[in-house]
C-alpha cells in the first residue's frame, strides 16, 4: 500500500557491529513526513549474513538517508537482551513504523536529530533502537498494525488520546492541523462506507471522534491565530508592538529636548547615513 512512498532498494554491507543512522533531510520540511505517517518508512530485509559480515537491503522514503558508522554500545548485552532487540536471520527483515499516538513534530526532531539503531551478528543479526520511544521496529512476518481495526478509527483514536501541547510554534501548531485535517478526512470518506451502514456502533464511534477532533481542530486553529496575531503570549491581541512603544517614547523625548539638542541628533544620524 505504501510501497510507492519508497526508493529503490539500496544494500548496505557491515562490517563488524554497526550503528545505522537515519536521518531527515535538512531542507525537508515536516510536512513530508504526513505522506508516510500512516505506515512504514522504512523497510530492511537480511539479504545474507556471516560471522564477519552483514547484508541488508534497504528502501526509505526519497526525504530520508541512511549512513553506517561503528557501534559504541555493549554488543553482548544487545545480544543477551531479546526485549530489547529483533532477531532476523537471512531472508529475514523488518519495517520502521512511527508509535501511535506521537505527533509529526516530534517524530521530524527525532529523525532531524537522528535516528541510531544499533545492529549486531553472529550467526543472526539484533537490530535494536537506542533510547526512543518514538518508533518500533516491526518484524515482516508480524506487520498486522493495519489490520488491528479500520486504518481510519486508529488513526483517530490516536489522534484523539495524543495529549495538548501548549507551547508549540506557529509552524508546529499548522502541522498539527494539518495532520488533523487529513485524519478527519479520510474519516469522513470511512463514514460513507458499506462497513459503516452495515454496523450502528462502528458509524457512533465515528460520530464522536468527529467531534471530538472538530473540537480539537477549533482549539489548534484559535491557538494558530493568536500565535499569528499577538506579539506575546502574555499580552492582549491588541497590545501595541515593541517598536510602536520605542517610537512613542522617541517622541516625548523630541518634545521635552530643546531645539539646539534636536539638532545635534539630527545631524549626527545624517553624518551616519
Amino acid at each position: 500500500m505504501f510501497e510507492p512512498l519508497l526508493t529503490q532498494p539500496e544494500i548496505l554491507k557491515l562490517d563488524h557491529h554497526s550503528r545505522l543512522i537515519v536521518t531527515l533531510h535538512e531542507s525537508t520540511s515536516d510536512f513530508s513526513l504526513l505522506q508516510v505517517m500512516n505506515g512504514h518508512i522504512g523497510e530492511f530485509v537480511i539479504v545474507s549474513i556471516s560471522d564477519d559480515s552483514l547484508s541488508v537491503m534497504v528502501r526509505l522514503p526519497p526525504f530520508l538517508s541512511i549512513t553506517v558508522e561503528p557501534s559504541t554500545a555493549d554488543i553482548s548485552s544487545l545480544l543477551d537482551d531479546n526485549r530489547a532487540a529483533l532477531t532476523r536471520s537471512a531472508g529475514q527483515g523488518w519495517r520502521l513504523f512511527s508509535a501511535l499516538g506521537i505527533s509529526p513534530k516530534m517524530c521530524a526532531g527525532q529523525l532531524r536529530e537522528g535516528l541510531f539503531i544499533d545492529v549486531g551478528f553472529k550467526s543472526q543479526a539484533q537490530f535494536s533502537i537506542v533510547q526512543s520511544k518514538m518508533w518500533q521496529i516491526i518484524a515482516l512476518e508480524q506487520d498486522n498494525r493495519l489490520f488491528h481495526g479500520p486504518r481510519e478509527l486508529m488513526r483517530a483514536r490516536a489522534l484523539v488520546a495524543r495529549a495538548v501541547q501548549h507551547e508549540l510554534k506557529t509552524e508546529e501548531l499548522l502541522l498539527e492541523i494539518s495532520e488533523l485535517e487529513n485524519v478527519r478526512s479520510d474519516l469522513s470518506t470511512f463514514s460513507c462506507s458499506e462497513l459503516v451502514r452495515r454496523h450502528p456502533e462502528i458509524s457512533a464511534e465515528v460520530t464522536k471522534l468527529d467531534a471530538q477532533l472538530l473540537r480539537k481542530k477549533q482549539w489548534l486553529s484559535r491557538s494558530y491565530n493568536q500565535s499569528v496575531e499577538r506579539v506575546s503570549w502574555q499580552y492582549s491581541a491588541n497590545h501595541a508592538s515593541i517598536n510602536e512603544l520605542q517610537t512613542r517614547k522617541l517622541e516625548y523625548y523630541k518634545l521635552l529636548s530643546t531645539t539646539a539638542i534636536n539638532d545635534m541628533v539630527q545631524q549626527l544620524i545624517v553624518d551616519e547615513e
